[in-house]
């Protein structure tokens, strides 16, 4: 396969990913097929080369706030469909947390609790991603907002989508103009009918059933794109995009993303639902996050793959610098990078200039990835304890604040 037509692979399975994401539970991500199918999407980027942008514009990760809302970017909605999709380029890797709307969180700047989907409605797309970068506790670089009727747009350009659905789903709301009436078995849903489905709620799991079957109708989706059919429809796709999805994301870096996601196929997703449990707080039914569930999601989907290797491990962490707080302050990053920290101290001296890892044979292998991102020394000793030693050349892990493969 050519390189052209790679790219135009990539383009339009990552369009149709992250559009159907935002716009009810499903993903799209625009990316422009300027080079690769002659379609000019941007008029005001048009003549800027995609091949001349340095890699730095576009980081090895990026975080995407996914936002779906029931009309079209109006003042004082309630986001209906939030998720974050995390893209790691280098492994072509893709993480998507689903964010049930009942989501109990503390509103960044108005020191308040409330449901997560009202972030929007208060402060819009900045105080929702906000709020998120605190709950996750990570960065999101950029965001993706769509409506409902562009999702309609979406899945009628695509000519329906095949879905089995598991059961009758049926439910009349005259007040919101809500009439759903969706039978089991295989159906070929257009975009109303797709629509519904991914918006149903109403049976005994609620807003976490919601999130089964968007996920469910996504998978579909993605078997159904990769195909020659759907290839000849990028020009109508794109028009879709240009005319439903805002996003702060810019041409050329899109153009650039598609380019670096060549070859990529649906066995590189992984989509997941932040892990918590329902609870009525003042007769208020919410979504309860489970802090150290999260953490571990995180980390799974959204920080590097890695991390996933050293589960279970215990560290103690000691200071051999002499610096003040440093032990605590790598306690706490490496805490976010999967590990478990069973204590903090002090070492035998504060001369140490590179990092130490002593550690019992039967670890040794798992803590390679650690002794690399250190750039640690690492002793066998057959106590029971791994002891990490934090010398006094760490400013090259400062700067990373995280392991970068």
């Amino acid at each position: 396969m050519s390189l052209k037509a790679r790219i135009v692979k990539a383009v339009l399975l990552f369009l149709v990913i992250v559009i159907m994401v935002v716009g009810a539970g499903l993903l799209t991500f625009n990316f422009m097929v300027k080079k690769s199918t002659g379609i000019d999407i941007d008029q005001s980027q048009g003549q800027e080369d995609p091949s001349s942008m340095p890699k730095e514009e576009i980081d090895n990760r990026l975080n995407i706030l996914l936002l779906g809302s029931d009309s079209k970017y109006e003042e004082h909605n309630r986001a209906d469909t939030i998720m974050v999709a995390s893209i790691d380029l280098k492994s072509k890797k893709v993480g998507v947390v689903s964010i049930p709307r009942d989501t109990r969180v503390k509103l960044v700047d108005r020191n308040s609790y409330n449901k997560i989907n009202a972030a929007y409605s208060y402060g819009g797309i900045d105080l929702t991603k906000r709020t998120l970068e605190e709950l996750l506790d990570i960065d999101i670089d950029y965001h993706f907002e769509l409506d409902y009727k562009g999702f309609i747009d979406i899945v009628n350009t695509l000519g329906g989508v095949e879905v089995n659905i598991a059961k009758d789903l049926h439910y009349i709301d005259q007040a919101d103009n809500l009439y759903i009436d969706l039978k089991a078995g295989p159906n070929k849903l257009s975009g109303a009918e797709a629509l519904d489905y991914v918006r149903f709620r109403h049976d005994a799991l609620g807003d976490i059933g919601r999130i089964q079957r968007q996920q469910k109708f996504l998978k579909a989706a993605l078997d159904q794109i990769l195909n020659f059919k759907t290839i000849l429809k990028v020009p109508e796709l794109v028009n879709d995009f240009n005319r439903n999805v805002k996003t702060d994301l810019e041409a050329t870096k899109l153009l650039k993303l598609a380019s670096m996601l060549a070859n990529f196929s649906m066995d590189q997703v992984e989509m997941e639902m932040l892990p918590g449990e329902p609870k009525y707080i003042d007769g208020i039914s919410y979504w309860l996050p489970l802090k150290e569930e999260t953490r571990v999601l995180v980390n799974s989907l959204i920080r590097d793959k890695s991390y996933l290797n050293h589960k279970g491990l215990e560290l103690v962490l000691l200071n051999g610098s002499g610096e003040s707080g440093v032990a605590r302050e790598f306690a706490e990053l490496l805490e976010k990078q999967g590990y478990s920290i069973k204590k903090i101290g002090n070492a035998d001296n504060f001369n140490y200039r590179n990092s130490v890892i002593i550690t019992p044979q039967e670890h040794l292998s798992n803590l390679k990835d650690l002794a690399q991102y250190l750039k640690a020394e690492t002793v066998i000793d057959e106590s029971t304890e791994i002891k990490v030693i934090i010398g006094k050349e760490v400013d090259h892990i400062r700067q990373k604040q995280g392991f970068i493969s």
